[in-house]
Parts: C-alpha cells; sequence; structure tokens
C-alpha cells in the first residue's frame, strides 16, 4: 500500500464532523487508510462524548469502511528508530503520534494531519488537510 493516504485522529474526526474540505478530500481516496492507533483515539473520544452511544456507532461504521492495517515487529522497530531520533534532536512528539508516524514510515503511507510536530519526522511524507 506504498503510496498511499492515512489519515491522522485530527483529520478524521473534521470528516466525522462534517468538514466539507474533508469530506471532499476523503471521498475521492480510492482506499481510506487508519493507522490502528488512530482507530484507537477515534473509539476513546466517541466513548467519551456526550452522545457516546451515538458516537460510537457512527465511528465504528466509519472505521469499518476503511482499511485498518495491524502493528508487527517492524512498526515497533520504526517506532523506537523515530523515537529515539526525535529525543536526541530535541523534538518529541505525543506518544500515540510516534506510534502513527511509525506505521505510516512503515507502510510508506502519506499522513493527512493538522498537526504541525509530524514535520519532525524524518522519512514521513504528510499532507496538512
Amino acid at each position: 500500500m506504498a503510496g498511499e493516504i492515512a489519515l491522522d485522529t485530527s483529520v478524521a474526526v473534521r470528516y466525522l464532523n462534517g468538514d466539507a474540505a474533508v469530506v471532499q478530500q476523503i471521498l475521492a481516496l480510492t482506499i481510506v487508510i487508519l493507522p490502528t492507533t488512530v482507530v484507537g483515539e477515534l473509539l476513546f473520544g466517541a466513548a467519551n462524548s456526550a452522545r457516546a452511544a451515538n458516537n460510537l456507532t457512527r465511528y465504528l461504521e466509519f472505521v469499518s469502511a476503511c482499511s485498518v492495517v495491524s502493528m508487527g515487529r517492524e512498526t515497533a522497530v520504526t517506532y523506537y528508530q523515530i523515537r529515539l531520533n526525535l529525543k536526541q534532536n530535541g523534538k518529541p512528539i505525543p506518544e500515540n503520534d510516534l506510534w502513527i508516524a511509525a506505521q505510516c514510515v512503515e507502510n510508506q503511507w502519506t499522513l493527512a494531519t493538522n498537526d504541525a510536530h509530524f514535520v519532525n519526522v524524518d522519512g514521513l511524507t504528510i499532507e496538512t488537510w
């Protein structure tokens, strides 16, 4: 799946909230990839919301329409390399974003995100949506 676009949580939430520009971009994709960590963040956010039952149903429907690829040993290796590099350069990023970045780098996915700190991850291609 090299060259495909994966969604960061920020972009997925904008889609789920009906952001017209993001909806248009996502609907134009042949396949929508969600890193495993993004799925966890989405489901937590839905369950922790004021409208948990409604949001969980909507989010689960969205997740089931997407491609979710499992993480494995290579993801862990990529994770440690990214984390060590960022620490040595004094540019740490949130833990979950490390896992998202690792999965994207490993699979050569472009990450659609709103989070600027991803630009510090070597080998990660990003698109700001």
